[in-house]
């Protein structure tokens, strides 16, 4: 269904689960944020993104070209790499930049070809996911001029300071993801099968989800179940399962090859579904009839914004955290039926997102190093 997920550094607007880091850092350290074009659900796009603190890129100049190294085996339509494709191809409409789309047949076939693209004029260089991270520091460092963005992977500090990561806040979609399940259950239980008890990705999504479940409507308690790895979908069966069984009428699932087991389960047992990154109903289309919404991680806004912002004379982070403020995060077409009362609750609840301060954290935070990425495999669609 969806990406290898990253540790989440730095937390929404308003998650309460988590600690809030970076609260009112700008994408860029010398001025506002682009505005992202939002097209899923009630979201629509802020100015700012929050950020890790970063040594600052090279002096950015024009650029003349824009490559994307795609993930082996993608991209494919509605997968990460194909939605990065789709936003390095507008971004570089907007600046009249040239677009080149390569697609490495083997991992090694991936490392010639970073360093084949880094060797351009102006050039921005984009990959998909951790397995190009080595290519793209070893580039990276021969090719100080070239700017490298990293979709999904949290590049670590001793990285060139011309590679910046573009992430998504996990726990915000976390907390989205159980506000709206809260909304549409039929009982006082909802679910999150996570993949790992131990994982960053599973942590963040799962404290927002149990906060969002908390305050999208009184009485209804969140249960959290594990697949213990991130690609078996039978393991991610057996844990929707035993969610379902104990009274969840809604799941929400990791974006990873458990969290589709889990879905399909879920539906076989008639729950409805909350799902998370590139939009389920169309990547795990025999979900459709239990499917609600997706909680949409943008990889087409962040790559947008973050090349208008180089192009522009803006300096980026080593790590950007997308989220609903900046666009990174939207909501996809509602596929059921509406509560009364529930659209004046989430636009409310959007607006919030958007332009709040971060609301106060009740509890600890799960807290993961910077890390190249996450162990959760990136499934690339049905």
């Amino acid at each position: 269904m969806n990406r290898s997920k990253t540790p989440t550094l730095g937390l929404a607007a308003a998650c309460a689960a988590l600690t809030f880091l970076l609260a009112g850092c700008s994408l860029f350290s010398n001025g506002p944020a682009p505005t992202a074009t939002s097209t899923g659900g009630s979201s629509s796009p802020g100015t700012t993104i929050s950020t890790e603190t970063a040594t600052p890129s090279p002096t950015p100049r024009l650029v003349k070209s824009i490559t994307l190294v795609a993930a082996v085996g993608e991209p494919k339509d509605w997968t990460p790499a194909g939605l990065t494709w789709s936003g390095i191809q507008k971004g570089g409409t907007q600046i009249g930049a040239t677009t080149d789309l390569i697609e490495p047949i083997s991992n090694a076939e991936l490392k010639t070809d970073v360093e084949r693209a880094a060797g351009a004029a102006a050039a921005v260089v984009v990959t998909v996911g951790p397995d190009a991270d080595p290519a793209v520091q070893a580039a990276a460092a021969a090719h100080p001029t070239t700017q490298f963005l990293e979709m999904d992977v949290v590049v670590p500090d001793t990285s060139p300071a011309n590679v910046h990561g573009l992430v998504f806040d996990e726990a915000e979609a976390g907390y989205l993801g159980g506000y709206l399940a809260a909304w549409f259950a039929s009982g006082n239980k909802v679910g999150f099968v996570g993949d790992t008890t131990t994982d960053a990705s599973s942590a963040n999504y799962g404290a927002g989800f149990r906060v969002g479940a908390a305050e999208g409507r009184q009485g209804v308690a969140a249960a959290s179940a594990y697949a213990g790895t991130a690609d078996s979908p039978d393991k991610g069966r057996t844990a929707a399962a035993s969610l379902v069984k104990a009274g969840s009428t809604v799941i929400m699932a990791m974006p990873s090859l458990s969290g589709i087991g889990a879905l399909r389960e879920a539906c076989s047992r008639k729950a409805g579904l909350v799902a998370l990154g590139t939009d389920a109903w169309q990547t795990v289309p025999d979900v459709q009839t239990c499917l609600i919404v997706t909680v949409l991680e943008r990889d087409d806004a962040a790559v947008t914004t973050a090349i208008l912002a180089l192009a522009s004379g803006k300096v980026l982070p080593r790590v950007a955290i997308n989220d609903v403020a900046s666009g990174g995060i939207a909501l996809s077409d509602f596929h059921a039926t509406l509560p009364a009362g529930f659209q004046a609750g989430l636009d409310g609840l959007m607006a919030s997102l958007r332009a709040g301060p971060p609301r106060p954290t009740p509890g600890p935070s799960p807290t993961a190093s910077p890390a190249t990425a996450s162990s959760s495999p990136k499934p690339s669609g049905t």
